[in-house]
């Protein structure tokens, strides 16, 4: 009695995760166009000293472009724009990443002007030791520059000269993919000295909007002293807020190299000082009428006599958390720990040689649908001498059915006799009942690794495998209520639990024809139970990424194969 208990909440958990998966997946919504009437509040002047706001309107951000002169920025990664006054580096469009799979969809916009409906944007300055009257560049300084492109092979330097006669110049430059390389120097023409410090920050304005799901990490990402620290945008506001105490130590630190800066699911920027500088980082939220996150750092304090120049090298990281560029930058650069800025979660030791081995397949089948078949089939191959005793056994377990129901037959009311002989009957013939479900405990982690690949890592953003399925990522997108893409409408998020793919409805055939081979639980009611089970497990799939469907149904073939030679083997061994 207890067993079916037991087993009629198994297939009520199955249920709720059905809902819950559903609930976490839900249909995209489109987010509303902001009108051009809304009125927000203009940004600080400065790291530390916000002016008296005032009203601004939102416009599209080709407007706020058109406003001041700029040093376009084209690579084969990135296109976007310097901003002159303040230079600032407040626009960047990744040029191989778009919204969605539509022809006409736009291009991922990562960083955005102030006065568009939510800046995200870099700033690069420095400030005067105890309020030193000195001319410094802030962001309403107009910069020159001596080239109108900023190009891998074509670096931009802009200066410019204060009332005092001291000259400030910031060289850009940033090669094949997302890294730029920022030099800011100072040229002390005056008489007197000068004591400043360089600071850089990166800077939020507005909460953007976040997938808010356990598993994934989107928010202030940095590495000093080599401790990872993730903190999402509450936890900015709670405990790092400007206009308050600050309530953690981690909303201040000092360190030396490392990382900061933001991230999204797929990209994020990120500030890179220089490793032999000392650095003071702090992370602040404010709200001068609109939330702002900020992180950054500032560096020395340096004492630059008359007619001396300093320089003070950084790097800035702004695009995609693609694995492989990431890990050149670990190597060439020596950045520390640059791959961690992918969430690969509290089993890291598992998800990141599940990542690495499919983008070493993918390397040589040039499709990600195929490195994870070829994946799954080396799974297969490790997991062999463990699969090849489950079946074994589960094939004995079939064999001695008959034996099994003459023994229920011959003690129908003699519960522990009947055990002891089952018991026996087992021992005897080198069968364990227990052994079919190894196998799955085993592959349960390499299931969840590889769902946490596919969820958090961008090789697989869009990544199409083969006829309808166009992005790995993403669930089949087939359903029965399209008469798989047949009928063109657009499902309702109350009806998407039933709308199964083809995908999907491969992947329960294929358990249901690997629980034929399987010996039939003894008890009626628990057949029955586990017979629904291919059909439970559908309906929880449907709603998963595509590739670990695939994983999943290629699994399930590999080990039909197995297991039936296996069956043969024993039989024919019996015969």
């Amino acid at each position: 009695m207890n067993e079916q208990k037991n087993l009629f909440l198994a297939i009520a958990i199955s249920i709720a995760i059905i809902i819950f998966f559903q609930l976490l997946f839900p249909t995209p919504i489109s987010e509303p166009i902001q009108s051009a009437e809304n009125e927000v509040l203009a940004p600080a002047t400065s790291i530390d000293e916000p002016k008296q706001n005032t009203i601004e309107i939102i416009k599209p951000k080709e407007d706020v472009l058109a406003i001041n002169e700029r040093v376009t920025i084209q690579t084969p990664s990135l296109t976007g724009s310097i901003n002159l006054q303040g230079a600032i580096l407040d626009d960047l469009t990744l040029s191989n990443y778009k919204v969605s799979l539509d022809d006409n969809s736009d291009n991922i916009d990562l960083l955005s002007p102030d006065g568009t409906s939510n800046p995200y944007y870099i700033e690069f300055g420095w400030k005067a030791l105890n309020n030193q009257q000195a001319l410094l560049p802030n962001l309403d300084t107009i910069w020159e520059s001596n080239s109108s492109n900023l190009t891998p092979g074509n670096s931009v330097k802009l200066s410019w000269t204060s009332d005092d006669n001291n000259t400030f110049i910031i060289n850009f430059s940033i090669d094949e993919n997302y890294m730029f390389s920022v030099t800011q120097e100072v040229i002390n023409n005056s008489s007197s000295k000068l004591e400043i410090y360089p600071y850089r920050l990166i800077k939020r304005i507005n909460t953007p909007k976040t997938i808010n799901f356990f598993i994934l990490h989107e928010g202030l990402i940095s590495l000093v002293n080599d401790e990872l620290l993730e903190k999402n945008y509450d936890d900015l506001l709670d405990d790092c807020s400007a206009s308050m105490p600050v309530k953690d130590t981690f909303c201040d630190a000092k360190g030396q190299g490392g990382w900061l800066g933001f991230t999204d699911k797929y990209w994020m920027s990120v500030l890179i000082p220089d490793p032999n500088e000392p650095i003071n980082v702090n992370y602040r939220h404010g709200n001068n009428g609109r939330d702002s996150y900020r992180t950054g750092y500032v560096g020395q304090i340096f004492n630059i006599s008359p007619g001396e120049t300093i320089s003070y090298e950084g790097k800035v990281f702004a695009g995609a958390k693609k694995l492989d560029i990431l890990s050149d930058y670990l190597d060439k650069l020596s950045i520390p720990r640059f791959t961690d800025a992918i969430d690969w979660g509290w089993f890291a030791f598992l998800t990141k040689p599940v990542s690495y081995a499919i983008n070493w397949f993918y390397g040589y089948a040039g499709n990600f649908g195929l490195a994870i078949i070829a994946f799954t089939i080396l799974m297969r191959l490790i997991l062999f001498p463990l699969a090849h005793a489950s079946f074994k056994s589960m094939a004995k377990m079939k064999k001695l059915q008959p034996d099994m129901q003459r023994l229920k037959e011959t003690y129908p009311n003699d519960r522990q006799k009947m055990q002891q002989e089952l018991m026996a009957l087992y021992k005897r013939e080198g069968a364990n009942p227990v052994a079919g479900c190894l196998p799955i405990l085993v592959q349960i982690p390499i299931f969840f690794s590889l769902y946490k690949v596919l969820f958090v890592t961008i090789e697989m953003y869009h990544a199409p495998f083969y006829g309808w399925i166009h992005d790995l990522s993403a669930p089949d997108p087939l359903g029965i209520l399209t008469v798989f893409g047949l009928i063109s409408w657009d499902v309702p998020g109350f009806l998407s639990i039933i709308n199964i793919g083809i995908l999907p409805i491969l992947m329960g055939l294929t358990m249901w024809l690997q629980q034929k081979l399987n010996p039939a639980p003894a008890d009626p009611t628990q057949a029955k139970i586990f017979a629904l089970l291919p059909f439970v497990f559908t309906f929880v799939l449907a709603g998963f990424a595509a590739g670990l469907v695939l994983y999943w149904s290629v699994n399930n073939i590999l080990s039909i194969v197995q297991q039936w030679f296996i069956q043969r083997k024993i039989l024919a061994k019996n015969e």
